[in-house]
C-alpha cells in the first residue's frame, strides 16, 4: 500500500506544472548530450540540477532547520511574564471581504495570544505595513489587533506601533523606541523561527534587547520520500523563503 501510494504521489507531482517543466528540462539535457556540443549540454545539465535543488522539499527543510537552529532556546517559555511581546508583521492577509485573517506565518500572532492568556505577556505590540493591496497600503498592525480582539485579548492590552514599518529594520527601531518610552524591563521578540536569526542580528546592531521567541517552525525532521525529490511548489517556497533570509542577512536588512 505504501509503495502504491508513493508511486501515485510521484506521478501526481510529475504531471503538475513544476514537474512537467522538470521532465522537459531533463529531456532537453539528454537530447543535447546526444546531438549538440558539450558546452550546451553541460549548461542544460546545470539548469536541471539547479531547478531540482530549488524545488526539492528536503533541501528546503534543511535550509529552514539551519536557520531555526541559530537561535537556541527560542521556544522556551519564560519563568516570569514579559512586560511586552513584540510581534513582527507579515502574518496576516485580507479575505475577499476585507476582513483580516492569518497568513501562512500567522502562528506568530497566535503564539503571542497564547502567551497573554497564559499570563506570560502583559502587553502585545504589533507592527508592519504592506504595499501589496491595489487600494493602498495595508496596516498589518491593525489587522493583527483585530485578530487578537477576536481571540479575547482586551483592547487595553494591545499597542500598535504608530510609524509605518516596511522592513524588519524599521520594526526593530520602532520596538526599541517603545521599550525605552514605556520603560519595559523584559520584552519578547516574536516571529517565525526561521526569521529570528535576522531579527536578533538587527536588534543587537540597533541596541534593542529582547528574548527571541519562535513560532511557525518549518525545519522539522522530514522522512525521506522519493516523491519529494520531484520539484514542486512546497519545495520552491521553502527554498525561496530560506534564501530570502540568507540574502537579507548579507544585505544587513
Amino acid at each position: 500500500m505504501t509503495t502504491l501510494l508513493t508511486l501515485q504521489k510521484t506521478i501526481g507531482f510529475l504531471v503538475m506544472p513544476a514537474g512537467l517543466i522538470w521532465l522537459g528540462l531533463i529531456a532537453a539535457a539528454v537530447s543535447s548530450w546526444r546531438r549538440n556540443g558539450p558546452r550546451r549540454a553541460a549548461f542544460l545539465t546545470l539548469v536541471v540540477l539547479g531547478y531540482t535543488l530549488a524545488g526539492n522539499i528536503h533541501i528546503g527543510h534543511a535550509l529552514m532547520r539551519n536557520l531555526e537552529a541559530r537561535v537556541p532556546g527560542s521556544h522556551q517559555l519564560p519563568a516570569t511574564p514579559f512586560d511586552a511581546a513584540f510581534v513582527f508583521g507579515g502574518s496576516t492577509e485580507l479575505d475577499p471581504f476585507g476582513r483580516p485573517e492569518l497568513a501562512c506565518s500567522g502562528d506568530r500572532v497566535i503564539a503571542a495570544a497564547r502567551l497573554y492568556h497564559a499570563g506570560l505577556a502583559k502587553r502585545l505590540v504589533a507592527s508592519g505595513v504592506s504595499s501589496d493591496s491595489p487600494t493602498g497600503p495595508r496596516n498589518l498592525a491593525e489587522e493583527t489587533r483585530q485578530i487578537w480582539l477576536s481571540l479575547g485579548i482586551p483592547a487595553d492590552a494591545i499597542l500598535l506601533v504608530p510609524e509605518p514599518c516596511w522592513v524588519t529594520r524599521d520594526e526593530v527601531k520602532a520596538f526599541k523606541r517603545l521599550r525605552e518610552e514605556q520603560a519595559w524591563e523584559k520584552a519578547a521578540l516574536i516571529s517565525s523561527a526561521w526569521h529570528l536569526p535576522r531579527i536578533v542580528r538587527l536588534a543587537k546592531k540597533e541596541g534593542l534587547s529582547g528574548t527571541p521567541f519562535g513560532s511557525d517552525w518549518r525545519g522539522r525532521e522530514h522522512v525521506f520520500q522519493i516523491q519529494d525529490c520531484v520539484p514542486q511548489g512546497a519545495g520552491f517556497w521553502r527554498v525561496n523563503l530560506a534564501a530570502w533570509e540568507y540574502v537579507g542577512t548579507l544585505a544587513g536588512r
